[in-house]
């Protein structure tokens, strides 16, 4: 079970309650490039599912695309307030070689 991703953003928007780095929701089909949002990790799920996991780049804001499925494949958990957590970490070697953890939506920079 999980919040609405909007009742959440808004939980986030009090003043008591900071915003992890990273939110999930899930989609059907694959987005393009525009639909991503600095932020947000779209889960792709398709027949019940999981194939991929889209986020942007937090050092570039390239399209950073991980597979949930076959051999070599992240994990991902998304607890109930959409905050995902996944492992290993993400190495963006195409580009800008950002290389980082999501726990429970926080950005943890590899040194």
């Amino acid at each position: 079970m999980q919040f609405p991703l909007r009742l959440v953003e808004w939980l986030y928007s009090m003043p008591f309650m900071r915003r992890p780095y990273f939110l999930a929701t899930a989609v059907s089909e694959c987005p393009s490039s525009v639909e991503l949002q600095a932020g947000l990790v779209l889960i792709e799920k398709r027949e019940g599912y999981l194939k991929w996991a889209h986020l942007s780049c937090p050092r570039c804001g390239d399209h950073i695309q991980l597979p949930l499925a076959g051999d070599k494949r992240w994990s991902v958990d998304v607890d109930i307030l959409r905050r995902p957590t996944f492992a290993p970490s993400v190495w963006e070697q195409a580009s800008c070689g950002a290389h980082f953890f999501i726990k429970k939506g926080k950005l943890l920079w590899c040194l």
